[in-house]
Formats: C-alpha cells, structure tokens, sequence
C-alpha cells in the first residue's frame, strides 16, 4: 500500500502543479508564449482531476488531501467563473434597466439541415425576454439566403428595430458577421477592429437609454474554424498511429495556435478602445474563449460578468461537437446591477442564446 501510495501522490503533485499552470492562462499573451493558452482549456478537466485525489486520499482518512483542496482554494474565483449558485431573479423589469441578448445564431442551421426546428420555441422566447438590446453573430451574409422559418420569424420581430452592420438589400437582411439590434436611438456607430485576413468583428454602437449613453460593443472573436475531418478526429481519438488522424490533429493544434494568436491580437484592440471610452460599457458576444482565457480577462477588466453576478449552474454556452465551454458572454460596468441571467440552447445553433437584464441607474 504504501508503494501504491508513493505513486499516487507523485501523480497527485503532477496535477497540483498542472492546476497552478492553467492559473497563469489569463495573465499570459498568446502572442508572448501560445502554448499557455490550452491550459486554460484543460481547467475544468484538471480540477476534477484534483477532486479525485481529494476523494482518494480521503478514502484512507489520509491528509495529503489538503494538498489539492489548498491549490482548489487559491483558485476559486476561476471555478466561480465556470459554475453558479447565486441566482438573481425578479419577475419584473425593474426600472431604469435594459434587456440584453446575445447569440450566435450559426445562420440558423442553414449550413446543417436544421432549418425550422424549434422555431415555435424560439419566437416564444423572443416574446418572453423582449430585449431592448440584441448582439448577433452568424445572422446572415450575401452567400446564405434568408429564407429559413427561424431566421424569418427573427427578422419580423426585430424589423422596427434600429440596426447597426445590418443593411437591407433587396429585401434581405445582410450582415457582416455581425450585428446590433436595439429599441434605443443610435448617436453614434462604428468598426472597433477587423482584420481583413479573418472574417470575425467588433463593432460598437452609441445608444441613449433611460436619459444615459452607453457604448455597446459587439465581438466576435476568432473563430477556430474545424472541418469535419477534425470535428471527428476529436471525438473518436485514437492513440495508434494512423496517419489521416495524426494529419487531422496537427491541423487541429495548427488552428487553434492561428485563432489564440488572432484572438490576442483583436483583444487588445478592444481593450484600448474600452480604455478610452467615454461612456458606460457593454460588451456582448462570441468570444471563442473559456472563462480562464486571455481574451476574457483582458477584455473584462474590471467590468461585472452577466454569468457570475446572477447565473446559476453550469455556465456552458456553446453546445456544438468540441468540448463545452462558456464562450459567449454579457459583460457590463461595474456600477450595473445584473438580474434574470438566461441561456437557451436551440436545434438550429452550436451556441445558446444567452440573455439577462441590466439596471443601469
């Protein structure tokens, strides 16, 4: 027993210091030292790890198991990033507060043959969080026709709405990746960064809301873009050596090294331009991120998380066939109190729509 022990702890002291490791995630550059950047993706997976040695040790009435719950503690405002308990609801709006949205609709399953599932739901939510202020990504673009039930039941609704990146052509809705709906006068508009070697944005609106101007910005941060090939290299992982999967990992960790650095380099952008605004901040949008990422505390700074203020559970926003992860955030200044956080997953999308309210005075 005690060899078996011996070990145990030696594996035990690896996944401390692998937990301690995916800690310094956020506080490190991709474009500085990329590699760090997949800590932040193993975290959840490295503090069950961690849990399991915990029950181990216990098991044996062994206190080596403080070993591993000290580490858990030290990082427990990450944990709190990724799961909830503290849930604020009112059933009513309270006043001086706005509704706010935010969903990749992946173009309303047109891509993938899931057209007009769930319609009828998604309409009834619409109806129910009657947002006062919608972030879109993957709306819809000059190559994807807009004829879908989904997509046509969201346009009727939001048709009266003041729009910003989405231009009416012939009829049709056409956007650029992205796109803000909002019930409030637009002052002001514009492309906070777009690099034209990628197709993601951020883009930011002026809005006047209950007698005060905020500054709403829009991202979409750079996207991974899988084929199929990688989609199923990921979920029937095989360790022998076959040469089409070993070609479809390498393309897999080539991809993801692409979007990390991509990602640095769009958050600071948004970061400067929220430095110099002079107005109360909301950020919405598709991160493509986890929570222990650069990209989510850079751009946070020192703003409230929808999330973390008034969600409860897990806080897994995209669905699709990779790893689940909270990638799609409200962010808010932290003078904002935020109530009713909601996320809704639909047929026709890899990420749910995610809503809360906010009351800005």
């Amino acid at each position: 027993m005690f060899i078996i022990n011996r070990i145990v702890f030696i594996l035990n002291s690896i996944a401390i210091l692998a937990l301690l490791a995916t800690y310094a995630a956020p506080y490190i550059s991709p474009d500085l030292l990329w590699p760090v950047a997949f800590l932040g993706l193993a975290f959840p997976a490295v503090v069950l790890l961690n849990v399991l040695f915990i029950i181990y040790w216990l098991i044996f009435f062994n206190m080596k198991f403080l070993f591993s719950l000290a580490v858990i503690v030290i990082g427990w405002s990450h944990i709190t990033k990724f799961v909830q308990l503290n849930a604020k609801k009112f059933e009513q709006k309270q006043e001086n507060s706005i509704n706010v949205v935010t969903f990749n609709a992946r173009y309303f399953g047109l891509f993938d043959g899931k057209r007009d599932e769930d319609v009828e739901i998604f309409s009834e939510k619409l109806d129910k969080l009657s947002p006062d202020l919608l972030c879109i990504q993957e709306l819809s673009n000059i190559s994807v026709p807009d004829s879908s039930i989904a997509f046509s039941a969201f346009k009727k609704k939001f048709e009266k709405y003041n729009r910003v990146n989405i231009k009416l052509q012939k009829g049709r809705w056409l956007c650029d990746n992205i796109g803000i709906l909002t019930k409030f006068p637009v002052i002001h508009k514009g492309v906070v960064e777009h690099d034209m070697s990628s197709g993601n944005y951020t883009i930011f609106a002026d809005v006047v809301a209950h007698g005060d101007t905020l500054r709403i910005i829009a991202t979409h941060l750079q996207s991974i873009k899988f084929e199929r090939r990688e989609y199923e290299a990921v979920k029937d992982i095989k360790l022998e050596n076959d040469a089409e999967k070993v070609d479809a990992y390498k393309s897999i960790i080539s991809k993801m090294k692409y979007a990390f650095l991509m990602r640095a380099k769009q958050t600071d952008s948004i970061a400067d331009f929220i430095a110099k605004s002079p107005y109360k901040i909301i950020v919405c949008g598709d991160f493509n991120d986890s929570p222990l990422s650069y990209a989510y505390r850079t751009i946070k700074g020192e703003m409230k998380d929808a999330f973390t203020e008034a969600g409860s559970g897990l806080g897994r926003t995209y669905v699709g066939a990779m790893p689940s992860f909270r990638i799609d955030y409200i962010l808010g200044d932290n003078r904002f109190t935020f109530y009713n956080y909601y996320a809704k997953a639909f047929d026709f999308s890899d990420h749910k729509m995610v809503s809360c309210s906010i009351k800005i005075k």
